[in-house]
């Protein structure tokens, strides 16, 4: 082979050599770079977290705050006030608070009555109480509308009755005949947070009506909910045996949605906290969630 041919092959072997360093190279900036967003976006993580909790935080020692007077939970209480977003740390933190009292609880036995009521003003088939019903009780015989073991048994897939009080809102969807725009209808009026009465003071005027039965009674109490915070006494005197104990003005249990930001990442965390007067709060249930992310 001539001179100019060898050095012909090595002028393709060199390019060929520098164009695997060039494409080595690349990748390794382009790792560096992925690295790099991923520690920062853990890090982003791990601060939305934080902030998250830091917001259950500070509901509970408002619901502690409040509690301690003993005062009536009204739509006004200081814990119920939206505040908004607020910044905080490296990035933004919303807080909102409800009392599980304005709600039908449907772990409730105590209340298992008013649920037939709530579906029918909802436009719902209040026959779905049998199988919520069925759902949760221990026993495998099944209401005139609902179903048990061996109906569940028979679906694709298969499932299995609680046989038990419900774990959360969203395992209505297993519930038969509970489609998801029944859900959707039923959710702002019920919960599972283990409160055994409703407060007229804060709860809408469809659980109100599920609860005492009596559109007159139920009209005299937003009535008077609408010019001045209602006491035990007053509720007696306005609603008359019509319900008696399934209706208190203080509740024990608060729903707290805590939502957070770091920059593009999101976290959040949805919790129960117990916070009966006279005593300190605690967190009973917690449930962090991961919402979709925003560029706002």
């Amino acid at each position: 082979m001539s001179r100019r041919g060898d050095r012909g092959v090595a002028l393709v072997a060199a390019v060929t050599v520098l164009a695997l360093i060039s494409a080595v190279a690349l990748a390794l900036a382009h790792t560096t770079v992925v690295d790099q967003r991923l520690t920062r976006n853990a890090l982003m993580a791990m601060q939305a977290d934080a902030l998250a909790r830091s917001g259950i935080a500070v509901a509970t020692v408002a619901l502690a705050a409040t509690s301690a007077g003993g005062a009536p939970d009204t739509l006004a209480s200081p814990w119920a006030i939206d505040v908004g977003r607020q910044p905080l740390g490296a990035g933004w933190v919303e807080v909102h608070v409800e009392d599980a009292a304005r709600r039908l609880d449907l772990d409730a036995p105590e209340l298992a009555d008013a649920l037939p009521r709530l579906l029918a003003t909802l436009g719902l088939d209040p026959g779905l109480a049998d199988a919520i019903a069925d759902w949760t009780d221990p026993d495998d015989v099944a209401r005139p509308r609902g179903a048990e073991r061996a109906w569940y048994a028979a679906r694709t897939p298969a499932l299995v009755p609680r046989n038990g009080p419900l774990a959360s809102l969203d395992e209505l969807a297993l519930v038969r005949d509970v489609t998801p725009d029944v859900l959707d209808r039923l959710r702002p009026y019920v919960t599972v947070a283990g409160e055994h009465a409703v407060n007229p003071n804060t709860a809408s005027r469809e659980v109100l009506l599920a609860v005492i039965a009596d559109p007159a009674a139920v009209a005299r109490l937003l009535d008077a909910r609408q010019r001045r915070t209602l006491d035990d006494d007053d509720v007696a005197a306005l609603v008359g045996d019509e319900s008696p104990g399934l209706l208190t003005t203080h509740g024990q249990r608060y729903e707290v949605h805590a939502l957070a930001a770091v920059g593009e990442i999101r976290r959040g965390v949805d919790a129960t906290v117990w916070a009966p007067g006279g005593a300190e709060p605690s967190v009973v249930a917690w449930r962090p969630f991961v919402p979709r992310a925003r560029t706002s």
